[in-house]
């Protein structure tokens, strides 16, 4: 035991403990159920760790507080560690503020900003919202939907004409008086509504108003009611499809080495896998499940929350890091181990980007991220184009060790008088694929070009021909943006998770374009010949 450190006199209670150094410095701070228990282990004969003897050379003298229970240590020990920032502690830096949507509901007009400060002044708040981009798209759905006002109070004041946006319709005029107070308070309730996820209550309330517009002989405001109604409808239909479990999830996953703790977690929003971000941190005398709980307490203190948050490992104080987490979100929290239903395969992601990227071939990391039977060596990529049902054309692409195979590329003149149902013309040409060898030797996986429509009627056509071949299907984001695609596979009800920045999801993007651009250039011949005829 280092000189001059007793531990005879320490209490057998939860608290937190300080190390201090020979200049009465903070090197580190700790949490315990016991605290005498837990100062002992540092300083064992056993202890095989160097960090961990280093830091016991280091320690001059013991100090404590005793708290009530062990989530007001964790409380503790987290609000110290970010005043004094002790040398030995975990550093986990974030001096990045979130954005924020805030309605202020205080004011007879109110109005809908972002914002990145947060304060007591009688206004909703929403978020916050890990991007800002995704604050910008919901304030662009909103701009076109509610006619709300935009203008801070100040200028809102001294307004004596409408702006531009008024002229442009996006804005109904409450700094002249031109909107009906009741009215406009009806807006921000439909608004408010719409931010908190209660869809089906915005579309009744619409329903509702829209009722009352055309018994009021004001067929003008119902049609534009009926727009909004009609809008807000596909949007919400689009978003579940796409969801992968319905709620806003982070997920960890843990591996230990010596004095060390690896931490990944995977960040899931609107059913969305946003981001991927890897933390190695080291830990002195306490085990690596309790440097994983101080961990996640610091993270979360000043990172948004989200609704469930799934471990890899059932932890033993993750009840009270629920509590705690609940208690500062002011709405529920769920903490789910790897046991639970809903959280394997999110569990099964983490831990596949755990460790430090590897230097793998692509058809193995094509492998283990699609979870296929082997590595693919020939893949064919499918997909229809026609315009209107007229000429409609399949094709597929042949890529051979992820190299394209122009001269195997084919085109099928789809038969079907379904020429307006894509689901029968990818039937149609699948079928036609596998039953004749002559096109080649079957691949190892097929790609089709489209949703889960898509993907169930091919994968049908492989039972029904005896062909053991792995499938999937990639089909266009809820916002059909570049990069925002999704992929599913057989079996599963929600698309799989596979981050965007990843090798193996960009060389399905890049494999899809080619076969998009190679069947809408043969529709085009095709349809050149048929009108020269």
């Amino acid at each position: 035991m280092t000189p001059g450190i007793r531990t005879d006199g320490l209490p057998e209670s939860p608290g937190v403990y300080l190390f201090k150094d020979h200049d009465d410095r903070i090197i580190y701070i700790g949490k315990a159920r016991n605290i005498r228990d837990r100062v002992r282990s540092y300083f064992r004969d056993d202890v095989k760790d160097i960090k961990t003897r280093t830091l016991a050379e280091t320690i001059h003298a013991v100090d404590f507080i005793l708290t009530a229970n062990e989530k007001e240590a964790f409380l503790l020990e987290n609000n110290l560690i970010k005043q004094h920032v002790p040398k030995y502690n975990i550093d986990l830096k974030d001096d990045k503020s979130y954005i924020s949507l805030q309605l202020t509901i205080k004011d007879e007009y109110p109005a809908l900003f972002a914002t990145r400060k947060i304060v007591d002044d009688g206004s909703l708040y929403f978020g916050p919202y890990p991007h800002a981009r995704d604050v910008r798209d919901i304030l662009k759905i909103i701009e076109r939907l509610y006619p709300v006002r935009k203008c801070k109070m100040t200028v809102f004041r001294k307004r004596k004409r409408p702006c531009m946006l008024y002229e442009l319709g996006k804005c109904p005029g409450p700094c002249v008086a031109t909107v009906d107070a009741t009215e406009y308070a009806g807006t921000i309730n439909e608004v408010r509504d719409f931010l908190s996820g209660r869809d089906e209550k915005v579309l009744k309330d619409i329903e509702n108003r829209i009722a009352k517009k055309v018994a009021a002989w004001d067929f003008e405001g119902a049609q534009a009611l009926k727009e909004r109604h009609q809008a807000i409808k596909q949007m919400t239909q689009k978003q579940h499809v796409h969801e992968h479990f319905g709620k806003n999830r982070d997920a960890w996953a843990f591996s230990e080495g010596t004095g060390r703790v690896s931490l990944v977690v995977l960040t899931f929003r609107r059913g969305v896998l946003l981001s991927r971000r890897l933390y190695k941190e080291r830990f002195y005398g306490e085990g690596p499940g309790e440097a994983i709980m101080t961990f996640l307490f610091q993270y979360y203190s000043s990172r948004p929350i989200p609704d469930e948050i799934i471990l890899s490992e059932d932890m033993e104080d993750s009840d009270v890091l629920e509590k705690y987490l609940t208690e500062r979100k002011k709405g529920p929290v769920r903490i789910m181990g790897p046991s639970h239903s809903g959280a394997r395969d999110m569990v099964r992601l983490a831990v596949e980007n755990l460790h430090e990227p590897e230097v793998l071939p692509l058809d193995e990391s094509f492998r283990n991220a699609l979870r296929l039977k082997a590595a693919p060596r020939r893949i064919e990529i499918y997909d229809i184009s026609h315009i209107g049902g007229q000429n409609p054309t399949g094709a597929f692409t042949v890529f051979k060790d992820f190299k394209p195979a122009k001269d195997q590329y084919r085109v099928f003149h789809v038969r079907s008088d379904q020429t307006m149902d894509d689901v029968a013309m990818i039937t149609e040409v699948l079928t036609r694929r596998v039953k004749n060898t002559d096109l080649g030797p079957l691949p190892d996986l097929f790609i089709i070009d489209g949703g889960k429509g898509q993907l169930a009627a091919a994968h049908r056509v492989l039972k029904a021909n005896n062909v053991d071949r792995d499938i999937i299907s990639i089909a266009k984001g809820e916002r059909r943006r570049k990069m925002e695609d999704v992929i599913y596979v057989p079996g599963r009800k929600n698309p799989l998770a596979l981050p965007r920045a990843s090798a193996v999801f960009r060389e399905i993007v890049k494999m899809r374009d080619e076969a998009h651009r190679f069947a809408v250039a043969s529709h085009r011949r095709w349809r050149r010949k048929e009108n020269l005829k």
